[in-house]
């Protein structure tokens, strides 16, 4: 009787908690679904490079989730102009079937070139450089802050660009401490020793950029790259050597998952395609001394530029190793 009447007692909050929820849900889902994505260009933008994403020059209103999703949207600038139609094309293609988007654009933009955000500089977070402010150090001034950019790419040998932002006063002196940073560091504290010894501290906040290639279109799981499919874009890294920034290291491999226009191609998520393929018929090279000479053989395992592999000679039916130097072609250097 107790338990029934517990029951009882406690089922009315349970509808109430469970209605909650599914109001919740429907005032989430009728947001995304319900409001429209309202999309603004103006008539002249500026962007870095040759690419840009629809957040770089647009101002977009509406859900968060939609905003999110467009604003990753990348365009192609094309004899220094974006139009219209090459929005639209990239909205088609965003996966936001179903969405009332609100363009407010011109049909040609034009576009002129911006500077690198963070190239070769440092930026005060609490104060502007001046001559007035008496903390200010000896060494304070533009050339000072493109100095300790330059110090710290070399303490962490990184060759892309840093973004520096200074919590305080540039102290007088030479920069003493750390030894070296990583690339990625998210912030740091520098010590600096003036000529009398004395040591005083700079906390620095560090935002790290690099060349990276980025998807012109959205590419399925195992299909073939090509140096068409993808732009250089300098984007902000956490850590070094994650993202593919040469077209040698990805053309002519294959994605391990699907990946949407916009996105850097991490190397992790590229795999090589072997330009020859185990049972199928090679063409062995055998070099002894000056002479060459050419046989048919079989490809007994998959095989990639470079690599060395096991192949039979169709003749002989003798297993040799073999380098792979072609397509369908592989190469035996005798001693």
């Amino acid at each position: 009787m107790r338990r029934n009447a517990g029951r009882r007692f406690l089922r009315p909050f349970f509808i109430f908690f469970l209605f909650s929820c599914l109001t919740l849900f429907a005032a989430e889902f009728g947001e995304a679904a319900g409001q429209p994505l309202r999309v603004t260009v103006p008539r002249v933008v500026r962007v870095e490079g040759q690419a840009c994403v629809l957040s770089d020059i647009a101002a977009l209103e509406g859900p968060s989730s939609l905003t999110e999703r467009a604003g990753a949207l990348l365009l192609l600038v094309r004899d220094g102009v974006l139009t219209r139609q090459q929005v639209i094309d990239a909205l088609k293609v965003s996966g936001l079937e179903g969405v009332r988007v609100e363009l407010k654009m011109p049909v040609v933009v034009t576009v002129e070139s911006a500077a690198p955000v963070g190239e070769g500089g440092a930026i005060d977070d609490e104060e502007s450089p001046g001559q007035d402010n008496p903390e200010k150090g000896p060494a304070e001034g533009e050339n000072s802050t493109e100095e300790l950019s330059s110090a710290i790419k070399g303490l962490a040998a990184w060759d892309g660009d840093v973004e520096v932002r200074r919590q305080g006063a540039l102290p007088p002196g030479r920069l003493v401490s750390p030894g070296s940073i990583v690339p990625g560091t998210p912030s740091a504290t520098l010590k600096f020793r003036d000529e009398a010894g004395r040591e005083r501290s700079l906390a620095v906040r560090l935002a790290w950029y690099q060349s990276a290639l980025v998807l012109a279109r959205s590419v399925k799981r195992d299909e073939v790259l090509r140096e068409s499919d993808f732009v250089v874009r300098r984007i902000r890294i956490s850590r070094p050597g994650l993202y593919a920034s040469r077209p040698a290291e990805v053309v002519g491999r294959t994605l391990r998952k699907n990946l949407s226009q916009g996105e850097p191609i991490a190397l992790n998520s590229v795999v090589g395609v072997p330009i020859i393929e185990k049972g199928k018929g090679v063409m062995i090279v055998v070099h002894n001394g000056g002479l060459t000479v050419r046989t048919k053989g079989e490809a007994l395992e998959d095989g990639f530029m470079g690599e060395t592999i096991r192949v039979r000679n169709l003749s002989s039916k003798v297993v040799l190793s073999a380098v792979v130097v072609g397509k369908d072609t592989v190469e035996v250097k005798v001693p």
